[in-house]
């Protein structure tokens, strides 16, 4: 049986308030979108992304985690940070493990190279905080990453 569909005049509302930007999860992936491309051009210089210069201090400050416990942490699913690892691995900056513990596990750690490249495009990250900031205006950034964090509790 076919469910039956909602009334046109419904659905045409509902995709002129989708299409006029006030669906807020695609106002934040937009948003998202500008964000990484301000702190992906910063980090460029450096090799990184700001997807592979943020796993970087989790590893450094986890001293040796697993996958798993990294993904938990940093609210990624494995499947994804497996294949951001894997090019972090592929430039030297991680390397990888098995656990002694649990073969299935792999432990993960910075290389010398992992550690240097993060302090260097720490300057550039920095320099992408300020320019997002300055672009913010007078929007309390404070209230905006409490309200954000809220958005993902």
């Amino acid at each position: 049986m076919t469910p039956e569909l909602p009334d046109e005049s419904e659905t045409d509302a509902a995709f002129q308030e989708l299409m006029s930007g006030a669906c807020y999860c695609l106002a934040l992936r937009r948003a998202s979108r500008r964000l990484i491309r301000i702190y992906d051009k910063v980090l460029a210089e450096h090799g990184l992304t700001i997807a592979q210069f943020s796993l970087l201090p989790w590893i450094h400050a986890m001293k040796r985690p697993t996958v798993q416990r990294l993904a938990e942490k940093s609210q990624m699913d494995q499947s994804t940070l497996s294949r951001g690892l894997a090019l972090l691995e592929r430039d030297g900056l991680v390397t990888s493990d098995v656990d002694p513990d649990d073969r299935r596990k792999r432990i993960l750690r910075l290389t010398e190279e992992g550690r240097r490249r993060m302090m260097t495009a720490s300057g550039a990250w920095k320099q992408a905080q300020g320019e997002v900031a300055a672009g913010m205006g007078d929007v309390s950034l404070s209230d905006l990453m409490r309200d954000i964090g809220r958005l993902g509790a």
